[in-house]
């Protein structure tokens, strides 16, 4: 019997899953109604992981399909473009700051990722836009966070 790919992403998963429950288990404060503490997300997190993980075993091990090519090398091409795009956003947003570096690595990603949609000019701008401003929102008004303002701007 051949080990289908899906079957290693869901013993992945599961194990993923294994490995953050322990990993939580070496925080000292417990997890109370009042106070869930720092534990709490990140247990619901590896939680997540083994359901998953155990869905896509069982799936892929019922499932009679053949499985297709995993990427096309354009797809390869895509995520080394990804990958290049994310590093230079990290380092933009080092220099000019979360509000310029954001909107540019999310329109940049956007277009690369639109190819032959029916995605125009103006909408990946404004989503690009929008985002950024919803994300900068939450992190700065809600939560009380700083985002990083660049060293252009210090």
């Amino acid at each position: 019997m051949r080990i289908k790919r899906d079957q290693i992403t869901g013993a992945v998963l599961i194990l993923l899953g294994a490995v953050v429950f322990l990993m939580t288990t070496t925080f000292s404060t417990p997890i109370t109604a009042a106070y869930p503490g720092p534990r709490m997300l990140p247990s619901i997190a590896a939680f997540g992981f083994a359901v998953c993980g155990l869905g896509i075993l069982a799936e892929s091990t019922l499932s009679k399909k053949e499985q297709k090519a995993y990427m096309a090398k354009a797809g390869w091409m895509r995520m080394g473009a990804s990958l290049i795009i994310i590093t230079a956003y990290i380092a933009a947003m080092t220099a000019a700051g979360y509000l310029i570096a954001t909107p540019a690595a999310l329109y940049v990603l956007t277009t690369m990722f639109a190819g032959g949609g029916s995605s125009t000019l103006k909408g990946r701008l404004l989503f690009s836009v929008a985002v950024a401003v919803i994300i900068y929102v939450i992190y700065v008004y809600a939560f009380g966070l700083t985002l990083p303002s660049g060293m252009l701007f210090e």
